[in-house]
């Protein structure tokens, strides 16, 4: 049995030098690497709902639509440092409001069309347009103006105010490029069918069954991080819809899937032998959290946040809820996530301290265990689509310092819809991303696509600043002031640190995690 995980960047300092510095392509090692290839069944955990890598946030699709697009840089999982992708070299000036970058030669997409400055111009123009539809990758694009075509291969894309986080958004499959007639195509349009220059193209997608894709005859633009050049090196990928984790555990052991997409944490000691591979990744960025609106409920109330801070034993959620190779969070961020600092100190489990923050607040103990204050029960809900079993853990702890936590499980859509409302006490979520800027997106007044609602001009000033902070250790300084602001007033209350835990038979091998998690297979390989 073999373990595959990654190692992401985690410095103090972000070593933003690094980051920026332009290179040249390199060739990889592996040229010449036998590509006949073969067919592979990858059962997903769910619908991925949409194929446009630039509208969606879910990790499914992502993790789909990656095979079909590349990105303009590529991020190294164990140094933070950007590669070449399709842009050969890039650079920015000084303030961070203009970025430039020379493509490299000889890029089509599948429809035949080169990629040129002008189609990246028109993919940050289109996708700018979405706004809302493109909640995340528009967030990269913070402060926007247009993008200037040099020449053919020369472009500088431009904001109104320095964006210290784009050049790393430059290398994640949100910002990855796609034809010019998918730029044409309304939103709704380029859910069904994406055109992108990766190793694979979409042959069909059909909702809540499946997505199949085959490999693309000619690619040779594989970022130097990758194992080998050429062609991807299996024919075909059926992605499965596979909701129930029996079914997608049964079928891994049967052999009727090859691969198969979050194995359940309590099943990865069944996988850890000699018949499997397991492949783990933390997820950088926001953790699992309770994410507080506090204008609704209860929740403007500081003594109650900060009580349900120290109410939660992380450790114990990990051991019942978490992955054998995850640990428990210990700040807003995750500790696989550029710029993370620790805040475990003022996050430590301290049920006595969190009732004494409640009573020193007014409230007095029930006959049903449960606090109460002017003939009103402390009771908070939290609205969620996934990790339930998180939740249940929180709930299961709550409870034991007189907090009733109700679960509201919607749909994706039902979600979505609550966060564009603001309609919702606390959100149970995380937000993946490797830059910290993700706190930025998560909590800002001005984001568009803001999970917490608080309203607290400190945090939002650091917010702002850190966006735009050029020096690599005045904007880590800021950073790790947010986290401890953050975690100090309650805005976020982590819950666990998720683990990508996906696993295969023993005859598929090469299948790798970028910087924030999602795989990439096209160095994958299947022996029959």
């Amino acid at each position: 049995m073999k373990i595959a995980s990654k190692n992401v960047l985690r410095t103090g300092a972000f070593a933003l030098a690094a980051l920026m510095a332009g290179g040249a392509l390199a060739s990889c090692s592996a040229a010449g690497t036998d590509a006949s290839g073969g067919s592979v069944v990858f059962a997903l955990k769910e619908d991925p709902g949409c194929m446009d890598p630039q509208q969606v946030t879910l990790t499914t699709a992502l993790n789909v639509s990656r095979q079909l697009t590349d990105s303009l840089l590529d991020q190294d999982t164990k140094t933070g440092e950007l590669k070449p992708w399709l842009a050969k070299t890039w650079k920015s000036n000084s303030d961070l409001t203009q970025f430039t970058f020379t493509l490299r030669d000889g890029v089509t997409f599948s429809d035949k069309t080169a990629l040129t400055a002008e189609v990246v111009k028109e993919n940050f123009d289109a996708l700018f347009a979405m706004g809302p539809k493109a909640s995340l990758a528009s967030q990269m694009l913070a402060g926007y103006t247009g993008t200037d075509v040099l020449d053919p291969s020369t472009f500088k894309v431009n904001f109104s105010a320095p964006n210290a986080q784009f050049m790393q958004g430059a290398s994640t499959t949100t910002l990855s490029m796609v034809s010019a007639a998918t730029t044409k195509a309304k939103p709704e349009a380029r859910c069904q069918s994406v055109l992108g220059s990766g190793p694979f193209v979409l042959d069909s997608y059909t909702q809540n069954d499946s997505v199949k894709i085959s490999r693309r005859d000619g690619y040779n633009w594989g970022s130097e991080l990758r194992k080998h050049t050429g062609d991807a090196l299996v024919k075909t990928i059926t992605f499965p819809v596979i909701a129930e984790n029996s079914v997608r555990t049964g079928g891994l052991d049967s052999g009727e899937f090859d691969v198969i997409q979050d194995v359940p944490y309590a099943d990865e000691a069944r996988f850890t032998n000699d018949r499997f591979n397991l492949y783990a990744a933390a997820n950088p960025g926001i953790p699992n959290s309770l994410i507080a609106n506090t204008t609704k409920g209860l929740l403007g109330d500081p003594a109650i946040l900060k009580a349900l801070q120290i109410g939660l034993d992380r450790k114990e959620i990990n051991t019942l809820a978490g992955s054998a190779s995850g640990k428990a969070p210990t700040s807003a961020l995750t500790s696989t996530t550029s710029g993370y600092a620790s805040q475990g100190d003022e996050m430590k489990y301290n049920p006595a301290g969190a009732k004494a923050l409640l009573e020193a607040d007014g409230w007095a103990l029930g006959s049903d265990g449960i606090y109460a204050k002017d003939g009103k029960k402390l009771t908070v809900t939290v609205t969620a689509f996934y990790a339930q079993d998180v939740l249940e853990a929180a709930q299961m702890q709550l409870k034991k310092i007189g907090v009733d936590l109700q679960l509201k499980m919607v749909t994706a859509g039902d979600f979505f819809g609550a966060v564009a409302s603001h309609d919702y006490e606390f959100l149970g979520a995380a937000l993946t991303r490797t830059d910290p800027d993700v706190l930025r997106v998560a909590l800002s007044k001005g984001s568009k696509s803001a999970w917490g609602v608080v309203e607290n001009p400190e945090l939002e000033k650091m917010l702002l600043e850190q966006a735009k902070t050029a020096d690599a250790a005045a904007r880590q300084d800021l950073v790790t002031k947010i986290q401890a602001l953050v975690i100090k007033e309650g805005y976020v209350i982590p819950t666990l640190e998720t683990v990508q835990l996906h696993a295969s038979t023993n005859k598929v091998s090469g299948i790798e995690f970028d910087s924030a998690s999602r795989i990439n297979l096209y160095d994958m390989t299947v022996s029959k």
